[in-house]
C-alpha cells in the first residue's frame, strides 16, 4: 500500500522524494475542480501544458493566482 499524500490535489511523490510532475495533457477543467477555484480565464478543455506555455508559470503559481 502507498502513503495518502496530505497535499491538495494528492499529488504523490516519486521513490527518491520528489514530487511527482504533473502530466501537461491534463485538462483545465480537471484541475479547477481539484482545487476548488478558478486558475485560469480559459477554456475547460484547454490541456494544463498549453497554458503553462503561454503564461510561463507552474501549476503552483497559477493556483496561487
Amino acid at each position: 500500500m502507498s502513503k495518502q499524500s496530505d497535499m491538495r490535489g494528492g499529488r504523490a511523490r516519486n521513490a527518491d522524494g520528489r514530487l511527482r510532475q504533473v502530466r501537461s495533457d491534463k485538462h483545465l477543467q480537471t484541475v479547477r475542480h481539484q482545487y476548488h477555484q478558478p486558475v485560469a480565464a480559459e477554456r475547460g478543455d484547454t490541456h494544463l501544458g498549453t497554458i503553462r506555455k503561454r503564461t510561463g508559470k507552474s501549476l503552483t503559481k497559477l493556483v496561487r493566482g
